[in-house]
């Protein structure tokens, strides 16, 4: 597939970790496997590249921990995935518009199974999960195809921080100005105040903490 948006990386794993408030290694389990399991995420092309993080597996990893948070076990749901591969009838059925739906149900299903024993947490509620990953799913904006093409980053709310193939070539950015955060945090880094920042690039203050707070673990 040509489409930028499932072969261009734009993240490493420590920057998409970071963007969605996931522990690295967590991440970085997902992105390429363990032992005994291959990996969850759809990553560029080269796996030598140094940003091997592209827009589709960005959204894959946002809506894995929406589902961690809903009470699946993302360890286990490698052979649930074919499931839903099977239902939807596509490979990247973990940014399918209906996971939220149908998904869940199927999900739910495959957790009743043999193969599917132990993937959601006892005690789950099903329309907690659907609740959960529809939430989640809302702030994924999907093109006519069917796949994502914006997804803004719930971490950085109420800052609306968005990753779009079309803008700053994927690198994420203030919806409102353009302007990209790592640029942000750059100048902050670099001893900058949080109000010269904020005025330099016309955002608010709170959008220049936001910067500091999760890409360089500072408070501004």
């Amino acid at each position: 597939m040509g489409d930028i948006r499932f072969t261009e990386g734009i993240l490493n794993f420590t920057q998409a970790a970071r963007h969605l408030r996931i522990p690295r290694q967590t991440f970085h389990r997902w992105a390429r496997g363990h032992p005994h399991g291959g990996p969850l995420l759809h990553l560029a092309d080269s796996r030598s590249d140094a940003l091997p993080v592209t827009l589709i597996a960005l959204a894959e990893a946002y809506v894995l921990e929406a589902l961690r948070t809903a009470g699946v076990r993302p360890q286990r749901i490698r052979p649930a995935l074919k499931a839903l591969q099977k239902e939807f009838g596509r490979e990247y059925v973990l940014v399918a518009p209906e996971l939220a739906t149908d998904g869940v149900d199927v999900l739910w299903d495959f957790n009743k199974s043999r193969a599917g024993h132990g993937l959601i947490v006892g005690g789950t509620n099903q329309h907690v999960i659907r609740e959960i990953v529809a939430d989640h799913m809302q702030y994924v904006a999907f093109d006519r195809d069917g796949y994502p093409e914006q997804l803004q980053l719930t971490a950085w709310l109420p800052s609306k921080v968005v990753v779009d193939m079309r803008r700053a070539f994927g690198q994420p950015i203030f919806a409102g100005t353009g302007t990209r955060v790592a640029d942000v945090a750059g100048m902050i880094k670099a001893g900058e105040s949080t109000e010269t920042v904020a005025d330099e690039f016309g955002i608010s203050v709170s959008d220049v903490r936001a910067s500091a707070r999760i890409l360089l673990g500072v408070a501004a």
